[in-house]
């Protein structure tokens, strides 16, 4: 048993639903035992949302700034797409690793080496997590709801208004009038 072995079964069990007694039986071990290794559920959940992030491939820093936020939106989608429940952890978590801390300031000094001054730097990688994560929440909650309407054959109109507000295309066209926004504060001398 390791720390490594509990990320490892977070992720098989699933990174927004996992328990400590869950984990336990996936691993066939009390879960009080579990505690030996973390603290609590929150620090597993956020060693587990640093193992994703350390994985991931990031946007070069050498890009422009927007170039790189739009990167940093591409990253975080296909980390939503790809380990279903991410977005509503990261949202949810409370306890973040310093490691992953580590990583999100690398973003961002790499945004401010790019003409952002920190406060931008700073409010442009939590926007586009902020509008990647509930673009994906939304888009699993249409999904959901396509599929419960699909077995009557009908679409409601909730359903089709849902549509035109959520998935990656609405959260792109966000993203770029912040972008467009954000353009005209860029060409300030970077704070020290």
């Amino acid at each position: 048993m390791s720390v490594e072995t509990l990320i490892d079964a977070v992720l098989e069990d699933g990174i927004a639903t996992f328990s400590m007694p869950s984990l336990g039986k996936r691993l066939g071990v009390a879960h009080s035992g579990l505690y030996r290794y973390v603290r609590d559920r929150e620090e597993l959940l956020g060693l587990a949302l640093k193992r994703i992030s350390d994985h991931a491939s990031w946007p070069s820093p050498e890009l422009s700034w927007r170039d790189q936020i739009l990167g940093i939106g591409d990253t975080l989608w296909t980390i939503c797409q790809e380990r279903p429940g991410y977005a509503v952890a990261a949202m949810s978590a409370g306890l973040v690793p310093p490691a992953y801390i580590a990583g999100s300031t690398a973003r961002i000094e790499s945004l401010r080496g790019r003409g952002l001054d920190a406060a931008d730097a700073i409010a442009a990688v939590e926007v586009v997590a902020t509008l990647v994560f509930s673009a994906s929440i939304d888009t699993n909650r249409r999904i959901h709801r396509q599929q419960l309407h699909s077995s009557s054959g009908e679409v409601s109109a909730e359903v089709r208004g849902l549509e035109l507000r959520s998935g990656r295309a609405h959260y792109l066209r966000q993203l770029n009038i912040y972008a467009d926004g954000l353009a005209g504060t860029a060409d300030r001398p970077v704070d020290a």
